[in-house]
């Protein structure tokens, strides 16, 4: 088995969504918490593609930031290959902080407008003074723009005259220019068009084979991450309900939420299958459903799930939260 690069225990955010103080005194309202994450143990083996998968507001970009420290965990540990992301500081937080970048979703919001393509994809090996001259550090910039397919002549113009595609590709080698081993990817695709996609995809999984990349890949389209994850983790509001290899969640998923978004996914192969809707919608994480949170949308809840909550069962196949669970 190949060792973990990333592993992540009992990981909690909640945030505090109040009213200003003097609001909730007059209106007599107590403070109101955000449970964002609860509980996610995971962890993500060195070379593979890890994706987390869920609705929105299940807690996916939350995760990726705290993993990254974009976000404070309010409970939890965070190891980077052996190392207590919480813990470090000054010079060796510098230099732990180089072997990890993040590939956000939107590429042009991502990408200062101001700045050259070459300062943007530069500003890393400036701040971790990867190159000793600006000569390198220019054609560093070269190498990486025809790494991720484009012109080393486009490093002189700015975001604004590139397409979607070509600004997410900017991004990618901005997220390589540190040389780093393991990168957060947010939905890196989302808003992209389709065809531009698995142009984008193809070229992430070339340069992990190429660089020896591992990826933490967030998203919530499952034909993207069936086409990219070796490992897929499922979230429903806040907390891990399964995980398992990716061919075999696709084709033996043990959970309920799991089965539900599979059989949401369109029918392209035009096989005859009968597309299902999502039943209800996601609750409300400031006053969440008691139990199995799950339980106002499942098939198969009991009176026991509305109690208690389930906590993870594994197995050989991976690991699944749920009380009636099939598959094992």
């Amino acid at each position: 088995m190949k060792d973990t690069l990333v592993n992540v225990e009992n990981l909690t955010r909640i945030f505090d969504v109040s009213k200003p103080w003097l609001n909730r005194v007059i209106e007599r309202e107590e403070k109101k918490l955000l449970l964002a994450v609860n509980g996610v143990s995971l962890e993500i083996r060195r070379g593979e593609t890890f994706a987390l998968v869920g609705e929105s507001g299940s807690g996916k970009s939350t995760i990726a930031k705290m993993i990254v420290g974009l976000l404070s965990a309010s409970q939890g540990k965070i190891d980077f290959d052996g190392i207590d992301l919480f813990q470090p500081g000054g010079a060796e937080m510098r230099a732990l902080r180089q072997r990890y970048q993040m590939i956000f979703q939107d590429p042009f919001a991502s990408l200062n407008p101001r700045w050259r393509v070459n300062k943007i994809i530069a500003e890393p090996l400036r701040k971790f003074d990867m190159e000793s001259s600006e000569s390198a550090r220019h054609k560093r910039v070269e190498e990486l723009l025809e790494l991720v397919g484009m012109s080393a002549k486009d490093g002189v113009k700015f975001p604004h005259e590139f397409s979607g595609g070509q600004r997410q590709r900017i991004a990618i080698a901005r997220a390589l220019s540190s040389n780093p081993e393991f990168i957060v990817c947010d939905e890196p695709t989302s808003a992209l068009d389709v065809s531009v996609q698995a142009q984008i995809l193809n070229l992430m999984r070339d340069l992990q084979d190429e660089l020896g990349l591992t990826y933490l890949f967030i998203s919530h389209d499952l034909s993207v991450v069936r086409h990219m994850a070796n490992r897929i983790g499922v979230l429903y509001l806040g907390r891990l309900v399964e995980v398992a290899d990716g061919k075999e969640l696709f084709r033996n998923p043990r959970h309920p939420y799991t089965k539900m978004l599979l059989n949401a996914i369109p029918d392209l192969d035009m096989t005859g299958r009968e597309v299902a809707r999502p039943d209800g919608e996601i609750p409300n994480p400031i006053n969440p459903p008691s139990g199995c949170t799950f339980h106002p949308r499942c098939p198969i809840a009991t009176e026991y799930c509305k109690r208690e909550i389930p906590s993870a069962r594994n197995s050989e196949a991976g690991s699944v939260a749920c009380f009636e669970a099939t598959g094992d």
